[in-house]
């Protein structure tokens, strides 16, 4: 927060602060622009040099524009700028990722909607404050508990939204320097729930305090482990060293063992750090060389000595494969110490190592978190990214991607995800993280490795559920649905093939390498396409298999066939989807540059789903029958088209100057018309090859609508189709046989180019 003075007038100063003020008159007199809410605080204003009445105002809701001199203001909702403290998941499914953000109070979010995207309808408030820890109920989804500043801590019901008081000593605290408190909190209170006391939550004050029956009653478990020393001297200047024994630090960082439900390592922002194995019966410091512990850390790969004074103790995480192991972040930035610091442990604490190679030296560290399956895999939040470690921390690269530069204050693992939480770029989610799981020494010597592809869940969700957002709505795209596969190669590739193959080895699906000619590597036309009265971003960009070095993800829709639509078809013409896969075990092979390998990908059935396995196996046989009929009549209409193409290009071209071939040709496309529309029977009934196949498409459709038995009527469209179908495929195949072929040796005669059947454009490969 500053002053900023207008560079077209300076009488006039803006002063961001809690509020937005300006003033007019050199300072004499001062006004409030914009207060709360509008952003609140305020911290920097942009006054446009050409035109004063244009502004830009950056907020800790994120930057909002006035071009009218402040009378109104943009909205900050158009841009994924919250300033998150920590994060968090439920178990719900899709399941929420939770967060405290500064001055805009805590908020939860799906990974996942049935809309197709994540949209501003879909976050919603869970209470609390702005900067706290939260922690969902594992037992009910509607309750969730959070800390806020400075000690509060409250019990939110989202089914009444209602927020009850639960803490410790619910007296206000503002106003009151934090060593004349009862309980000592800082602006982060620490709250995190017991992985194995699933009732236990804890928090951190000067103490530890735990509370087993949703805050109704809170206990103390340890004695003051900031440092503090009763009845300390209080006269003269505070400074960095007697702040300690007076009061002033707090309790920062709690890690309950995933382990051992008595175990609980908790940390003080004065770089104090204990150990309990006994519930909090008994605490030993166990820092590498704080206060009172002169012995520094052993170290080879990071700082020499451990950081004590106001060295906060960021981040603990005990370890889920060993209790003897732990990983603790430490933040010294306070003291103008930007280098980062995390340490590791393997005997409770006795011994540490600092491992912080590879991470840049003026990135602190905010958090550390170790991989929920594969030992040794850690994640490092610093204030400039995020990085990864594939050997215990020995070893850090960044694993930044897409990521903006930002500071990363909190990780956690739900499932295969990674999520996120940054102070400025909101929450982020990496959508399945199996092959960081799986990579190693063998694979990175590999020229190609497919990795073990993660469970796939089917989830089936209407395509079109109302009128969708305009583009210049802010939108989160959802993860693929399907299964992901990833594969790695170390170098080009000149073909790349993935076969999916179902449990009685039959061929689900195949994808290939060899593009069409009209599709780009990524996705898109690179011809221009028809005209079509809408806009390019609704039209499918096909997947396609990279062959170039690096890491590559496919996403297998789960379907039967690789059926893809082509922009330039008539809607009516189009090749439906094959019918979604059943829940079981299906094997994928890559083969590259005639090299294969397979894995085993496990699907399974969306938990919301009620429909048993026997009516899914129905409707998978049914589908498939009705998948084929529809492909075939698809194919003939395929040959019927270019064959019409044909042969009005002949008839335009002999014009009337061979009457007797003329005649032929129109006979042939009035026959062709029939067999494609006959309209001889009822104006219901299946009229041609157009209306069967639009009949089977249909039917198709029904079938994989609902999670429940197909409609009977869906089974009488498709028999009446597949009748139709039949009888229509069959007369195109007597005509091409017969009368087509006669035709063409006519045409040549009369030498004139006989009327072909190019190769159908988007049809399937193989049966």
């Amino acid at each position: 927060m500053g002053i900023t003075v207008d560079p077209n007038n300076p009488d006039v100063i803006y002063m961001p602060n809690i509020a937005l003020y300006r003033s007019d008159d050199a300072g004499r007199t001062i006004s409030i622009v914009r207060g709360a809410p509008g952003g609140d605080d305020y911290h920097q204003i942009w006054v446009d040099p050409k035109d004063s009445s244009h502004l830009i105002l950056g907020t800790d809701q994120g930057t909002t524009i006035s071009v009218n001199r402040g009378q109104t203001w943009s909205s900050w909702y158009n841009q994924p700028t919250a300033q998150f403290y920590h994060v968090i998941t439920d178990n719900e499914f899709p399941y929420h990722v939770y967060g405290a953000q500064q001055d805009t109070g805590s908020i939860a979010v799906p990974n996942r909607t049935d809309h197709g995207l994540i949209t501003g309808r879909d976050w919603f408030m869970v209470g609390g404050g702005e900067s706290g820890w939260m922690a969902p109920d594992p037992t009910d989804a509607n309750i969730l508990y959070a800390s806020g500043v400075y000690g509060s801590v409250i019990r939110f019901d989202r089914r009444t939204s209602l927020s009850q008081d639960i803490s410790p000593w619910p007296m206000p605290t503002f106003g009151s320097e934090i060593n004349q408190r009862k309980y000592r909190d800082t602006w982060t209170p620490v709250l995190v729930r017991s992985p194995i006391e699933k009732n236990a939550l804890y928090l951190g004050t000067q103490y530890v305090m735990k509370t087993t029956d949703g805050g109704l009653h809170w206990q103390q478990i340890s004695p003051d482990l900031t440092g503090a020393v009763p009845n300390a001297p209080s006269t003269g200047p505070v400074t960095i060293q007697n702040a300690t024994q007076r009061g002033f630090g707090v309790v920062y960082s709690i890690a309950p063992s995933p382990v051992n439900k008595d175990e609980i390592w908790a940390g003080s922002d004065t770089g104090w750090l204990y150990l309990t194995r006994d519930g909090g019966k008994n605490w030993q410091m166990v820092s590498p060389a704080a206060i009172g512990n002169p012995t520094p850390a052993a170290s080879t790969t990071g700082p020499s000595a451990y950081p004590a004074d106001w060295s906060k103790i960021a981040m603990i995480e005990a370890s889920r494969f060993d209790p003897a192991v732990a990983y603790v972040a430490v933040d010294r930035h306070r003291l103008d110490d930007q280098s980062p610091y995390i340490y590791r442990t393997r005997d409770y604490g006795k011994t540490w190592l600092g491992i912080t190679t590879g991470i840049s030296p003026n990135s602190f560290v905010n958090a550390v978190r170790e991989d929920t399956e594969r030992k040794g895999l850690l994640f490092a939040g610093t204030e400039l990214g995020i990085y990864v470690s594939f050997d215990d921390g020995d070893r850090w690269q960044p694993l930044q991607l897409n990521l903006p530069v930002t500071s990363v204050r909190d990780i956690t693992i739900h499932g295969d995800d990674l999520i996120i939480a940054t102070y400025g770029r909101s929450f982020w989610i990496m959508d399945d993280i199996t092959p960081l799981r799986q990579i190693d020494t063998q694979t990175q010597a590999r020229s190609a490795t497919l990795y073990k592809p993660a469970e796939a869940i089917r989830i089936d969700n209407d395509g079109f559920l109302g009128s969708p957002l305009p583009p210049e709505e802010p939108t989160a795209e959802n993860p693929p649905s399907g299964a992901m596969i990833d594969y790695f190669l170390t170098s080009a590739a000149s073909n790349v093939t993935l076969e999916i193959f179902d449990g009685q080895r039959k061929l689900v699906g195949k994808f290939s390498s060899d593009v069409k000619s009209d599709v780009k590597s990524n996705g898109k036309h690179s011809e221009k396409q028809p005209s079509l009265p809408i806009a390019e971003r609704w039209l499918p960009k096909p997947q396609v298999l990279e062959k170039t070095p690096g890491m590559h993800r496919f996403v297998w829709n789960l379907a039967w066939g690789n059926v893809e639509a082509s922009a330039d078809e008539d809607y009516e013409n189009r090749n439906p989807s094959g019918p979604k896969v059943v829940p079981g075990s299906y094997q994928v092979r890559l083969t590259v540059d005639g090299r294969a390998q397979s894995q085993i990908v496990k699907v399974v059935m969306d938990p919301r789903c009620t429909a048993t396995p026997a009516i899914l196996q129905r409707q998978l046989e049914l589908g498939l029958k009705m998948f084929a009929e529809a492909r075939a009549a698809r194919r003939a209409l395929g040959e019927i088209g270019s064959v019409r193409k044909g042969l009005t290009g002949v008839q335009q071209k002999i014009g009337g100057e061979n009457a007797e071939l003329s005649s032929a040709v129109a006979e042939a496309l009035a026959e062709i018309s029939k067999i494609v529309s006959n309209k001889e029977g009822a104006p219901w009934e299946p009229g041609g090859l157009q209306d069967a196949f639009t009949g089977l498409a249909s039917a198709l459709r029904a079938v994989e609508s609902g999670d429940r038995e197909v409609p009977a009527q869906a089974i009488d469209v498709y028999r009446e189709s597949s009748e139709r179908a039949k009888v229509e495929i069959a007369a195109w195949e007597r005509f091409k046989q017969t009368k087509l072929r006669e035709l063409n040796r006519k045409l040549q005669d009369s030498h004139v180019d006989p009327a072909t059947m190019s190769a159908v454009e988007w049809d399937v490969e193989a049966e």
